[in-house]
């Protein structure tokens, strides 16, 4: 049996860093301007002092992950680019 955070995270992960790759090549998205959207997210998963429920934890784990991978897979390019 598939463990629903797991399919969730997973999901959520492969979809936002799908989507983050995708406006970095149509649209110019930089890792500055991602650092910038992660740390609203980061604020926003604070927010958690109601609960918000296993399912909804896993999509901001999944996409706050997307966004570290991004940022990081960004920087080591632009590293190399120089």
């Amino acid at each position: 049996m598939i463990d629903i955070y797991q399919e969730i995270f997973d999901n959520t992960f492969e979809a936002v860093l799908r989507t983050l790759d995708e406006r970095a090549k149509s649209q110019g998205l930089t890792y500055v301007e991602a650092e910038h959207e992660l740390e609203s997210i980061y604020r926003y998963d604070g927010l958690d002092w109601g609960g918000r429920g296993e399912m909804k934890q896993a999509e901001n784990d999944g996409t706050i992950l997307a966004y570290q991978v991004f940022i990081d897979k960004s920087k080591k390019e632009e590293e190399s680019a120089s």
